[in-house]
């Protein structure tokens, strides 16, 4: 059985820089250059609001296995100090929870689910 030594909040820091710099990699891979065209397009994958849509809809498709699923628990009872911008209490601890499950499987060594989850997240995304 995996100990997971991290705690919520360690794990979605991490899983944020995880999913920007995929999210940003995607990005330029559909040709997207401008810096301005760029910046849009990612917010719209690594705003609370866009992230808590792709855990829903990712939850929805029975994507998370049993760990993933405590993981995720574990982000949305998460004890945040900071505030969100634009984004009620609600969705931002799904947008936690969604970065920590994905620092879960980057430190954890889990990565063809990172790669796996990241391929669906982009998708997601690209419908925003």
């Amino acid at each position: 059985m995996e100990i997971v030594e991290h705690n919520a909040t360690s794990l979605a820091w991490i899983g944020d820089a995880i999913m920007s710099l995929k999210v940003r990699e995607h990005l330029l891979k559909k040709g997207y250059r401008k810096a301005d065209v760029l910046q849009k397009k990612s917010s719209r994958y690594c705003s609370a609001k866009g992230q808590s849509i792709m855990l829903e809809t990712l939850v929805d498709e029975g994507f998370f296995n049993d760990k993933e699923r405590e993981i995720l628990a574990r982000g949305r009872n998460a004890t945040i100090h900071s505030k969100a911008k634009n984004a009620d209490g609600k969705t931002y601890l799904q947008a936690t929870a969604l970065e920590a499950v994905l620092g879960y499987m980057y430190l954890y060594g889990h990565e063809d689910r990172l790669e796996l989850c990241m391929q669906r997240i982009v998708e997601i995304g690209d419908t925003l």
